[in-house]
């Protein structure tokens, strides 16, 4: 197999892995495009499983890319949230066990330590056996097999769910169409039916944009901080559905630039919303514009 057959046959499995992994869609093409410029340098006749190799080069590269950048991450300002995916990029390896690389799995992710995000991805998401893991990661597998286990408690019983039914989608979508109402009229109280109690909204502005800098805890509160940023203008034009990593989503357009994205992170069942991420930084935007 060439270099370019690897490369169509591979890429999607591997931007998935590091996109999983980084958070950042722009690093995860970043690190595939090197993976690849550097095995086009290799000697590919002694390779027996040129998918697993691959995805050594690729899940080695963002652990060392989340080591080198702990400081910044410490750093950021206010929350840090991954960069969303227009549904048009979301590529995704039919091999692969999960469901498309929704939103809230990635939040999930960021409770992980760099290689117990990679353990668990190659497991949980491409379905590596812990032999090969542990030959990827230069572990055993008994170490494998722990740490793997200890990033599915940090994960949660959530982490994976079975597609959601008709009646789950259909809120998912009444929740947008309401949330578009309430922001060309500054009334969200009509939001408060998809809310928790305890629901919660994390914002990401990393210092480029104006954003909560602690994430806003209970109904009233969220629904207060969408109505003040009503009541100032922020809303008044721009609002409309998205698809965002293959979930319906809210983004907003100004100036011909897509300004603010909104997922939501939804209870098992998929009736109520416990989480809402906005993400304005600029820097997680450029792929939308």
């Amino acid at each position: 197999m060439t270099v370019a057959q690897a490369y169509e046959q591979h890429r999607s499995a591997l931007f998935g892995l590091a996109y999983r992994m980084l958070g950042m869609a722009t690093d995860a093409e970043d690190i595939v495009q090197d993976v690849f410029a550097q095995y086009m340098q290799t000697d590919m006749d002694g390779i027996a499983n040129e998918k697993a190799y691959l995805a050594k080069m690729t899940a080695n590269r963002c652990i060392n890319l989340l080591k080198s950048s702990r400081r910044k991450r410490e750093t950021y300002i206010g929350e840090w949230l991954p960069e969303p995916l227009p549904d048009g990029e979301r590529t995704a390896d039919p091999a692969e066990r999960r469901e498309s690389i929704g939103y809230a799995y990635l939040v999930l992710l960021q409770k992980l330590t760099p290689l117990e995000r990679a353990i668990y991805v190659l497991k949980e998401t491409l379905g590596f056996e812990y032999a090969d893991i542990a030959d990827m990661l230069g572990r055993t597998e008994a170490s494998c097999r722990k740490t793997f286990s200890r990033a599915k408690a940090k994960m949660g019983d959530d982490a994976v769910q079975p597609r959601q039914g008709e009646a789950a989608e259909e809120t998912k979508e009444r929740f947008v169409e309401a949330f578009l109402r309430a922001s060309e009229t500054g009334n969200f109280k009509p939001l408060l039916e998809f809310l928790l109690d305890d629901v919660i909204l994390v914002s990401d502005g990393g210092g480029k944009a104006r954003a909560a800098i602690y994430p806003i805890v209970g109904v009233k509160r969220v629904t207060a901080f969408f109505e003040g940023l009503s009541a100032k203008g922020s809303f008044k034009e721009g609002f409309g559905r998205m698809l965002l990593n293959g979930e319906p989503g809210i983004a907003q357009r100004m100036d011909e630039r897509i300004s603010k994205t909104i997922c939501a992170e939804w209870e098992p069942g998929g009736s109520r919303i416990r989480r809402l991420y906005l993400v304005v930084n600029p820097d997680k935007l450029t792929r939308f514009n």
